[in-house]
């Protein structure tokens, strides 16, 4: 059952993503535009998208906070820590930067796969081997730090 309900879930997420215009790189880039304000050209429709999935996702994880298991069954794991420290600010505009640069953040590019376009290949390839990477440099540095002590 909890296989099913994700795969649904993840379905109408990445339906979601399309309809809204988030897989369009063009799209998401129009909204970023900030500069295009004076000249009339910015695209402000995907601040909606988010608007409308804020008034979604609120209510959910208040009821979620309030239970500690999956309506499926599992555990429900929300983050516990609210402070902003350096690896958040710099994860922060690692993310913004890549998103600004090409107008795919992770969930879109992979609902994007669906359409089969190469730059949405290269993106979704090169995100994966940016994760591998950091999982890598941090084995090696918590190694590094246990071998310190």
């Amino acid at each position: 059952m909890r296989i099913l309900a994700s795969a649904f879930c993840g379905a109408l997420f990445g339906l979601g993503l399309i309809i809204s215009g988030m897989t369009d790189p063009q799209k998401v880039l129009g909204f970023l535009d900030i500069a295009a304000i004076q000249t009339g050209n910015w695209d402000p429709s995907l601040a909606f998208v988010m608007a409308g999935a804020l008034v979604i996702a609120f209510p959910i994880f208040r009821f979620a906070q309030s239970r500690r298991t999956a309506i499926c069954g599992g555990t429900i794991e929300l983050p516990k820590r609210r402070n902003i420290d350096r690896n958040l600010v710099i994860g922060g505009l690692l993310f913004g930067i890549g998103w600004g640069m090409v107008g795919y953040c992770p969930g879109p590019a992979i609902s994007a796969l669906a359409f089969g376009h190469i730059e949405t290949i290269i993106f979704v390839i090169a995100m994966i081997a940016g994760m591998i990477v950091h999982k890598l440099m941090m084995n090696t540095l918590d190694q590094a730090a246990i071998a310190q002590k």
